[in-house]
């Protein structure tokens, strides 16, 4: 495997559980009720609620289940989508951006359910993320659900001297993505579904009144299709490529350093803060720091560039713990690139995009409680409900111009980026 492929081995990785037995392509039956297009989080949540409603279901994953970002994110869970409110609201306007507000809302609330089962102990959930401010104003007004964080306690939790204020809240919670995804996968096969790993559909054919899913080595007839691809999308996705773009984003991990965190990053909470193309990062049970950045149409792959990314950006928010990390000499031990699905909108395509062809994509930039908030409205359309899609019906397909759209997502981000550097200098 390239040290330079997105695949580059994860912490994740190193301290998953053991992956699900899946099927072999040749062990398929010829034909299903419903057949699932991608094993991240959005596929695996739909076919686990199939099986939930007692329909027959299939999942076909071109690589490894949870292999792209749904098994190497940041870990974080908490409401909301990515886009803001006022940008939803924008969007789709004040009673339908309420509605979708209470679907991230259940969603969430399924993520923390499943959280509580046998099962999936090794996902390890730990409550609280503390969201910091490096600009502004702390709020006049905070939900009561949240606790404002200011001087002394701030410090108490994190002593960077970038930041202005946070607010901490239990709502949300941290937890090992590839770990829960292995246990979701585990749940889903022993209700009898069937998941095929490396497995490559080329394209979808409408033969009737259902379709065949062609592969690369074998034929599957389904009476309705769902396209769960996210950043990974290939050729089998058709018009929904024109509407996301790959957007990739970067993770590193610490050497093991309990000290020096216990100095500089006391918190136990995941921490995020307020910039589009911020800082997410929290302790690690071993005692190592995990830092997210950026998000980037086209940005490295080169895991040693990756590494140095990550020491650099740590030490331009912790100076003090940085130098600290040099005398000990405490590096970045393991880091990864990842793409995530991106909508202009940074809402996701949720739908029917013709007669039993369906879409679940677009999750991108918003922790893990939104692919499976579709995914229960997915289920319930697919159960006979189909106005259980209709919240998602209004938000706009917007096209994303292929390359081009790639050149002016990037410059939308450095626009962004710029922004915030500025709000931050007149603070």
């Amino acid at each position: 495997m390239s040290p330079n492929a997105l695949t580059a081995t994860t912490w994740y990785e190193q301290t998953g559980i053991a992956p699900p037995e899946t099927a072999a392509l040749a062990d398929l039956s010829p034909a299903y009720d419903t057949v699932i297009i991608g094993g991240g989080l959005a596929g695996l949540s739909l076919l686990w609620r199939l099986a939930e409603a007692g329909v027959s279901a299939a999942l076909l994953e071109a690589g490894q289940v949870a292999g792209g970002a749904s098994g190497r994110n940041g870990g974080f869970c908490s409401a909301g989508w990515a886009a803001g409110d006022d940008q939803l609201e924008r969007l789709v306007g004040e009673d339908k951006a309420t509605v979708l507000d209470d679907i991230a809302s259940g969603g969430l609330a399924w993520m923390r359910e499943r959280m509580g089962r046998k099962g999936y102990e090794a996902a390890a959930p730990k409550d609280g993320i503390l969201t910091v401010s490096l600009s502004g104003r702390p709020p006049a007004d905070v939900d009561p659900a949240s606790r404002l964080l200011t001087g002394a306690e701030l410090k108490a939790e994190t002593t960077s001297p970038r930041y202005r204020y946070g607010l901490h809240s239990d709502a949300g919670f941290q937890f090992h993505p590839l770990n829960f995804m292995r246990a979701l996968a585990c749940d889903a096969l022993g209700a009898g579904q069937a998941i095929v790993e490396n497995v490559t559909a080329e394209r979808i054919d409408r033969r009737g009144s259902g379709f065949a899913i062609i592969t690369d080595r074998k034929t599957i007839q389904a009476d309705r299709v769902v396209v769960a691809t996210g950043g990974y999308g290939g050729r089998e996705t058709g018009r929904l490529a024109r509407l996301l773009l790959p957007i990739r984003t970067y993770i590193g991990v610490t050497d093991p350093m309990p000290d020096v965190l216990d100095e500089h990053i006391p918190t136990r909470f995941g921490v995020g803060d307020t910039r589009r193309a911020g800082n997410y990062y929290r302790r690690l049970p071993d005692g190592r720091l995990l830092w997210g950045l950026g998000i980037t149409a086209f940005g490295t792959l080169e895991i040693g560039a990756v590494r140095r990314m990550v020491a650099k950006d740590i030490g331009k928010i912790y100076p003090a713990m940085a130098g600290d990390m040099k005398k000990a000499r405490i590096g970045i031990d393991t880091a990864w690139a990842g793409n995530m699905g991106y909508a202009r909108h940074f809402m996701p395509y949720v739908g029917e995009i013709e007669p039993g062809l369906f879409t679940m994509a677009g999750f991108g930039g918003h922790g893990m409680n939104t692919a499976p908030a579709a995914a229960i409205a997915m289920s319930k359309a697919l159960s006979g409900e189909p106005e259980a899609l209709a919240p998602f019906t209004a938000i706009p397909k917007q096209a994303t111009f292929g390359p081009l759209g790639l050149v002016a997502a990037e410059a939308s981000y450095r626009w962004r980026q710029m922004n915030d550097r500025l709000a931050e200098a007149l603070t």
